[in-house]
């Protein structure tokens, strides 16, 4: 047991540091010292009263524009135990250069706080963007969302409290906004939290592409997040797991947004993409997959693999489709 929890800890120490080496390379790269002198930011405004740092965001607005912008909120990833809007600077300056007023925002860690604290989070701070983005030069009625990995769980799970009455306090706040996402983007999705031995089977099947620390990884993300949860299989209806509400639910009370969902190939995590595109058939003609050849989980952070500037590419052009 005391070998396991050394495992644990030692995992997550190297994948903080991993994380936060790929937002220091990433201020090192003429882009991104290009964009941030283009860019404005705003640090640690609070978006609940309580002022604790889980609920701080920045805000980013590119400097060459005029009026009210479309608003970004996005939600980074870490298997909801790590990572925070430091570690994801670079995005968020990625997604101002393409026209957005960007909303990036920390929440509450796992295991300290565990389900349904993120996501509680998530909508406060959707409800804060109603409220609150205009006084920064944002356009609330054109409001996207954006996440990776864990924060495509979130922001898949702000879809759901947006377009389905839901009885939860917290996705009634983001109903009772009457303020729905223009679009949405899930990248690298941990979608179904819940059931982690699923990914045993994968791993099995796709031996050479997955392996014991990425299995290792979603089961120990399951059990922070959820706690003995984790280990049961998926329900119905409990929005940690929003990949099988959009499975069993039937249509939306209110239409979807376009949604692009983006993986690599490599990633443990592909399946959960294309179980999501399978249940998006039914309900919207306004979603886009994308896989991506052998690129490993995140790898849009990676500058230098093959599919990354691909990857960024068609990302943009959907939110000039369906945003800008």
């Amino acid at each position: 047991m005391q070998r396991q929890f050394t495992r644990k800890k030692a995992r997550k120490w190297v994948l903080t540091n991993l994380f936060h080496q790929f937002a220091n390379m990433a201020d090192l790269t003429p882009l991104i010292r290009g964009i941030r002198k283009q860019t404005d930011v705003i640090r640690n405004v609070p978006y609940r009263s309580d002022g604790g740092k889980a609920h701080l965001l920045d805000v980013y607005r590119p400097k060459n524009r005029t009026g009210l912008l479309p608003v970004m909120i996005y939600i980074h990833g870490g298997g909801f135990t790590l990572c925070s809007k430091e570690t994801h600077r670079s995005i968020a300056l990625l997604f101002a250069r393409f026209g957005f007023l960007v909303l990036n925002i920390n929440y509450r860690l796992a295991p300290k706080y565990r389900y349904p604290a993120a996501l509680e989070d998530a909508c406060l701070a959707y409800k804060w963007a109603v409220d609150n983005a205009e006084l920064y030069g944002g356009d609330k009625n054109r409001l996207s969302l954006a996440g990776e990995s864990a924060g495509a769980n979130l922001v898949l799970g702000l879809i759901i409290a947006a377009c389905y009455q839901r009885p939860e306090p917290f996705a009634k706040q983001v109903w009772g906004t009457n303020i729905k996402p223009v679009s949405a983007q899930i990248i690298a999705g941990l979608l179904q939290v819940s059931n982690p031995e699923r990914f045993s089977q994968v791993r099995r099947a796709k031996l050479k592409q997955m392996n014991d620390i990425s299995y290792d990884i979603v089961r120990d993300v399951a059990t922070a997040y959820l706690g003995e949860k984790g280990k049961q299989q998926e329900t119905e209806n409990d929005l940690y797991d929003p990949l099988v509400i959009m499975e069993t639910a039937g249509q939306p009370d209110y239409p979807l947004p376009p949604i692009f969902a983006a993986v690599g190939t490599a990633d443990i995590l592909y399946d959960d993409t294309k179980r999501l595109e399978k249940a998006l058939r039914s309900k919207t003609t306004l979603a886009e997959t994308h896989y991506y050849p052998d690129e490993p989980h995140v790898f849009h952070f990676m500058s230098w693999r093959k599919n990354t500037r691909p990857f960024w590419m068609d990302c943009k052009h959907f939110l000039d489709q369906h945003t800008l």
